[in-house]
């Protein structure tokens, strides 16, 4: 009796232990394969057009859009007209959050009297100056999925300053038409809770 008890039971129990064994299998390649299949949030990113490689990049500023004058000749500039460029920050094939900032290189106009008389973003987003000539903001995922680009405006002023007319002069000479302003963006991956600090000078 005792031997037709095990010869029923015992191929019952290796069947069961077959199935068992079977379906953790399954299960795990199933959990192996859905942990695999994660892809790497796409990372590409314009900078006026030109895709940037890595996180920082430095390029330099030569298409200085200046205001026209009646008492300047057409194509030159002087002390008294007022100009501006533009850096477009394009992140539309990214899919993270975001971080910029844009650092400029305002040495070559430091001991003039061409000022900077406002940093600002076209959109009308606040922007953050985080360094003495830095720059910086957050580009939410929302903002890249809605196509959204960040376009930020420099604007200058060469004032007329009777009593700096040999700096005025040597500007003209050495720069004027040909005005070239270095920047430098840095862009990373912007996390939760993250907080842009506010430069103090």
């Amino acid at each position: 009796m005792k031997k037709k008890y095990w010869l029923i039971v015992l191929p019952l129990f290796l069947l069961f232990t077959i199935c068992y064994v079977k379906f953790t299998f399954a299960l795990f390649e199933s959990n192996r394969i859905n942990t695999t299949s994660l892809d790497l949030a796409k990372w590409q990113i314009k900078v006026n057009d030109a895709t940037v490689d890595g996180s920082t990049s430095t390029f330099t500023i030569d298409n200085i859009t200046w205001t026209t004058s009646p008492k300047v000749k057409e194509g030159k500039i002087a002390p008294g007209q007022s100009g501006s460029f533009e850096v477009t920050i394009d992140p539309n094939l990214t899919e993270t959050s975001i971080r910029y900032d844009m650092t400029f290189d305002f040495s070559k106009i430091n001991d003039s009297n061409i000022y900077v008389t406002s940093i600002t973003e076209v959109n009308g987003k606040p922007i953050v100056r985080s360094g003495e000539y830095t720059y910086s903001n957050i580009i939410t995922l929302s903002e890249i999925q809605n196509g959204e680009t960040n376009t930020i405006k420099v604007n200058l002023e060469w004032i007329n300053d009777e009593n700096n007319n040999d700096k005025d002069t040597y500007i003209y000479e050495n720069f004027a038409g040909d005005l070239r302003i270095p920047v430098t963006v840095t862009i990373t991956q912007h996390f939760d809770g993250e907080v842009i600090t506010e430069y103090t000078p």
